[in-house]
């Protein structure tokens, strides 16, 4: 398909004679910042207390680790980003470079990463505005979801206006953050008495089971680069910009992640005596800078998540648009765009009204691994759909091809397995049925299994 050639769709959902199109007017900057937005720089902050804990005081560890199966699937997203520039992200992908069944399951896995994205999010804005100004955490959550509601119906060039803002306020948070944490240790008045190697490797508490419990939670940190090619279709160049994108922003923020998480294992190394598990990070600010910090952290998390929770629902609306452009989920409800916002409204809706519910009835914990779940099993096949259409379907085998197309893309396919296993057992349960009721959506969309759904390529 064609850059200046967007994927037409009926209006109304199914009536041909009125086509409306999502527009193509994203360039790199904006793209790179969406990514940033949806990792956003203080995303160790919502983890601190679960890592450090699962870790045994290993919380920087996990972070260098995660960085390495979350590369190489950054990178196969953005090579299938450049081989179907089109809304639908590891759905679209799958579906089309290996079958449509499986593309199903793949989009199934990863609705339920994007659909709990925002639910995160609203917990989070929760916690940190009663830390704030006591505001009790439901009245907070049904606010924040109508924030981010009328941002993504307003349509997507409001999205990325409000993400620069915010977006710049985080980084200068995380600059304070670090600044106020080096002049602590630099004094030797916090902490371990100084700057350590232990929040990387500490003999007396290592163990390869506890990394990499903790580094299956510590990913959930780098969703950003797929979000991104939910937006394939808004992007002025996505053959061009996608593939260099997703890495850039994985391999940046993965570098302000690990640093920060080095100063905060540091200024407050016990892991056995936090305040609160969901606020941890808030023990550190305080070891570092005192109640100042505390606040200007906790500002940055309700801005942060107000951001991720913008991003977060509209890559959710356009995985079910996608779907429902496809017949794989109703069309006239998820395959339709708004005449005038060109934005797909129903699925908007629909992804509030979730947020609402799992804000006030799920905890912290039980959606990061959740979300880890879905992310990690959609990961598995995106990597497996690098190798399947350029190296076995567009035969790419000579000289550096066979790095980019086989083994960095099942490099990362094992990588994200060995993440997956090491989930908590809840979250395979869970998730597991998730995936069970994929298959009957499946079953039932299908025919029985007896038809396929039209692709878009």
């Amino acid at each position: 398909m064609s850059d200046q050639q967007p994927v037409q769709q009926p209006a109304n959902g199914g009536d041909s004679s009125t086509t409306v199109t999502l527009k193509r007017s994203l360039g790199m900057a904006s793209v790179l910042l969406f990514g940033m937005a949806m990792m956003f720089p203080v995303a160790p902050v919502a983890v601190f207390g679960e890592v450090s804990v699962a870790s045994h005081g290993h919380f920087a560890l996990c972070y260098i680790i995660a960085v390495i199966p979350m590369s190489f699937t950054a990178f196969s997203y953005g090579q299938m980003a450049a081989a179907y520039p089109i809304a639908g992200s590891a759905y679209s992908y799958v579906s089309n470079s290996i079958s449509p069944y499986l593309g199903f399951l793949a989009g199934w896995a990863i609705y339920l990463d994007y659909a709990l994205f925002p639910i995160l999010n609203y917990i989070v804005i929760g916690i940190y505005m009663d830390v704030l100004l006591g505001i009790p955490a439901w009245i907070s959550i049904i606010v924040a979801v109508a924030i981010v509601t009328i941002v993504n119906i307003s349509g997507i060039k409001n999205l990325s206006l409000v993400n620069n803002f915010l977006v710049a306020f985080m980084f200068l948070v995380v600059v304070y953050f670090c600044v106020a944490s080096f002049g602590a240790l630099a004094g030797g008045g916090v902490g371990l008495g100084g700057f350590t190697s232990l929040p990387f490797y500490n003999p007396e508490t290592f163990s390869w089971g506890a990394i990499l419990a903790g580094t299956s939670i510590a990913c959930f940190s780098f969703m950003g680069f797929d979000a991104m090619t939910t937006l394939s279709e808004e992007v002025k160049e996505p053959k061009k910009v996608l593939p260099k994108a997703t890495v850039i922003v994985c391999f940046v923020m993965g570098a302000i992640f690990i640093l920060q998480a080095y100063f905060a294992q540091s200024t407050f190394p016990d892991y056995n005596n936090y305040t609160d598990l969901d606020s941890a990070f808030l023990d550190a600010a305080a070891a570092a800078g005192g109640n100042l910090l505390v606040t200007f952290v906790s500002i940055a998390m309700v801005a942060g998540s107000i951001a991720n929770a913008i991003d977060s629902q509209a890559g959710v609306a356009r995985v079910m648009y996608g779907m429902g452009r496809d017949r794989m989920l109703p069309q006239k409800i998820f395959g339709y765009l708004h005449p005038r916002t060109q934005v797909p409204i129903y699925n908007i809706l629909i992804v509030a009204a979730l947020g609402i519910i799992g804000g006030l009835f799920m905890g912290l914990g039980q959606v990061v691994t959740l979300i880890n779940f879905g992310a990690l099993t959609a990961f598995v096949f995106v990597n497996l759909s690098v190798v399947a259409h350029y190296f076995i379907k567009n035969k790419n085998r000579g000289g550096i091809d066979v790095l980019r197309y086989l083994i960095v893309p099942l490099l990362g396919c094992l990588t994200c397995v060995v993440l997956w296993i090491n989930l908590s057992f809840d979250s395979h349960v869970a998730g597991i049925a998730w995936l069970v009721v994929g298959v009957i959506v499946m079953a039932i969309t299908t025919g029985g299994f007896k038809k396929k759904p039209t692709l878009t390529s």
